[in-house]
């Protein structure tokens, strides 16, 4: 996890340089796939495809063991794993090659890999394009990429799982509740805005297609992210994806080790 840790800082900072040398144009959208960013861009991109790769072999071996596990204690150890495979994974691995590329709407707005050329990216194809690199096997994308906040986390969390919903309370004690929840990768739905959270202790970041801001991909502090308090009035979803201890995402872990589609 140490290595995994680093490697992320290290992305943070080269993604970084990149909207920096961007930015410096006026327009960090229209120059986030070429100029002197090309060279970042592209490393990250490559990053995305090994770690993809990387998964897939992962999960083949993980969907193995749980075919192969007989008792409901085996069964039980080969989802810790792949909770804890998937939670480190994400964050690590997939979510930071797509830092700094370009928000947008409409029908351009639906990459499926990190700075894809002529594409930008909205939050919720975002989130979508994140779960098929993990691995997922998504029922539709662009109906996941269109649905509501809410309608995506129900449908991640199967019948009997937990959204929890927090009312109108500012980010800060919003973050405070979520650093009690177990560590791992969450769902967030805001007003008119969806997301990933990791937690790690009392680390609660936001990971998102941003409309805020540089109106690009941003990992940033939950508690003081604009979008966050843009939600304060009408409140927050909060549903979990993969979680290090496992257990609130047995369901949907179960889905990924069968091979299951999921989502609206």
């Amino acid at each position: 996890m140490g290595r995994n840790a680093s490697r992320s800082r290290a992305w943070r900072a080269l993604v970084a340089a990149l909207v920096t040398a961007a930015s410096g144009c006026g327009n960090a959208r229209s120059d986030a796939g070429g100029g002197a960013g090309a060279p970042d861009v592209a490393a990250a991109a490559a990053a995305w495809d090994q770690a993809v790769d990387d998964v897939a072999a992962q999960h083949v071996t993980l969907s193995a063991a749980w075919r192969a596990a007989t008792t409901p204690a085996e069964r039980a150890a080969v989802r810790d794993r792949a909770s804890r495979y998937l939670t480190d994974v994400i964050t690590d691995e997939l979510l930071p090659p797509w830092l700094g590329m370009a928000w947008g709407l409409g029908k351009n707005s639906t990459a499926t890999r990190p700075h894809q050329a002529g594409k930008t990216i909205a939050c919720s194809y975002f989130v979508g394009a994140v779960l098929q690199g993990a691995g997922f096997d998504l029922r539709d994308r662009f109906r996941l990429g269109q649905a509501a906040a809410l309608n995506i986390q129900k449908s991640l969390v199967g019948g009997a799982g937990k959204v929890h919903r927090f009312l109108s309370i500012p980010p800060a004690e919003l973050k405070e509740h979520l650093a009690a929840l177990d560590d791992g990768v969450y769902v967030i739905g805001l007003d008119v805005h969806v997301g990933l959270v990791v937690i790690r202790g009392a680390d609660v970041r936001f990971v998102h297609a941003s409309y805020t801001g540089d109106q690009v991909v941003t990992d940033e502090p939950l508690g003081s992210a604009q979008a966050i308090a843009n939600s304060q009035r009408r409140g927050y979803f909060v549903s979990p994806l993969v979680t290090a201890t496992g257990a609130a995402d047995d369901w949907l872990i179960e889905r990924w080790l069968e091979g299951d589609p999921v989502g609206p």
